[in-house]
């Protein structure tokens, strides 16, 4: 395995100076190519139309304040105008190597190849545009909550794609209210949507740097996940565990999901319509397709947000780990969080945000499914 690597790394070094030598530039010209993101439509499952058009905004403009180090220089959006923000910044990222592609050249590219789905990229569309966007990486995902009031609740899960293959070389998930930043006597709760926004995306956003690194393929399992049945009363939360899982998957040593634009086409193309559950013909066809060795179906059976600050949210989550390559199931497990479980003195330990609660629940499962034997 270690030889492996060496021979990667041996091949990278040659590859560079190949690029230098046929390209009149030096060493150091090719190591500080800008690394250029793309922002891809995030999906909103919240029920607020303006999550999306105040969110992803604030990804270039504020929040990626923690990708340059801009400690100590506020930039929410009471203090500082959106446009000095987006100044000051840029010329930080273009320091520390990091540029977007602007929205225009986005939308007409989306226009050309007609592609209507948000929140997640197949591999063939991750490629195409890395070559015709010049682009190294897309960064998407979903709005899961935004709540406005006076204890605001926001939360989503964000994925960064390889151009080059459509892997994922990056996943995070936060969610908040603003009674979870509240001290002693309320000092500190943000009750402001904006503020709140700002304030996640940056606790987001502190595992974010470059440069990414890619999993190994020899030393993890590959894995499809497959859209989660929704049993609960709340719209799209089969959805919302779905990228759950991504996320929490990827941060796993020994798994790397395939990114849910790729397992997505999948299913359109071999006609899969069930949910939750997953004919055992279908898991090979996506195993010869994808080249996995596990798929993942599952079902949220409870997912219940507290009506008021004195009533816990609970999430209920089955999920079963199937071996594609043997056609069988593997693993199985069913767990429950409540959000006053692990109170132990002055509400310290409350979970308030049902997404909270159920990440907790993907966390408890997605370790319990090391127990795996595979075979």
């Amino acid at each position: 395995m270690k030889s492996v690597r060496l021979i990667n790394k041996s091949f990278i070094l040659l590859c560079v100076v190949l690029l230098v030598l046929f390209s009149n530039k030096t060493y150091a010209d090719v190591l500080s190519q800008k690394y250029k993101i793309a922002i891809f439509p995030f999906e909103n499952f919240s029920e607020d139309k303006d999550a999306i058009k105040i969110t992803v905004p604030l990804l270039k403009d504020v929040d990626i304040a923690y990708l340059v180090d801009a400690d100590g220089v506020h930039l929410g959006q009471d203090d500082i105008p959106v446009e000095y923000a987006r100044h000051l910044l840029k010329d930080k990222l273009i320091s520390k190597g990091y540029e977007f592609l602007d929205d225009e050249t986005m939308n007409n590219f989306m226009i050309k190849e007609r592609i209507r789905t948000t929140g997640c990229v197949c591999q063939d569309m991750a490629i195409k545009m890395g070559n015709e966007l010049n682009v190294q990486a897309i960064l998407t995902g979903t709005i899961n909550t935004y709540i406005k009031g006076d204890n605001p609740q926001f939360g989503l899960s964000m994925r960064l794609i390889n151009a080059s293959d459509g892997s994922l070389i990056w996943a995070e998930h936060s969610a908040g209210t603003g009674d979870d930043f509240a001290g002693i006597l309320e000092i500190g709760k943000i009750k402001s949507i904006e503020k709140l926004v700002d304030k996640i995306l940056n606790i987001s956003l502190k595992t974010f740097s470059s440069p990414f690194t890619k999993k190994e393929s020899e030393d993890v399992y590959r894995i499809a996940v497959m859209p989660f049945q929704n049993m609960s009363k709340v719209k799209d939360s089969g959805n919302i565990i779905t990228y759950m899982f991504l996320t929490e998957l990827f941060k796993n040593k020994k798994y790397l999901p395939v990114e849910y634009g790729e397992v997505k086409r999948l299913i359109v193309d071999l006609r899969v319509r069930e949910k939750g559950e997953l004919n055992m013909n279908h898991v090979s066809e996506i195993a010869a397709k994808a080249g996995i060795d596990g798929v993942i179906v599952g079902s949220v059976d409870m997912y219940r947000s507290g009506a008021g600050t004195d009533i816990a949210p609970e999430t209920e989550i089955s999920a079963r780990l199937i071996d594609a390559r043997k056609n069988r199931v593997i693993w199985c497990n069913t767990f429950y969080v409540r959000g006053d479980d692990d109170i132990f003195i002055l509400d310290w330990g409350r979970i308030r945000a049902v997404e909270n609660a159920a990440y907790k629940v993907v966390k408890k499962l997605v370790k319990d499914m090391e127990k795996a034997k595979w075979q």
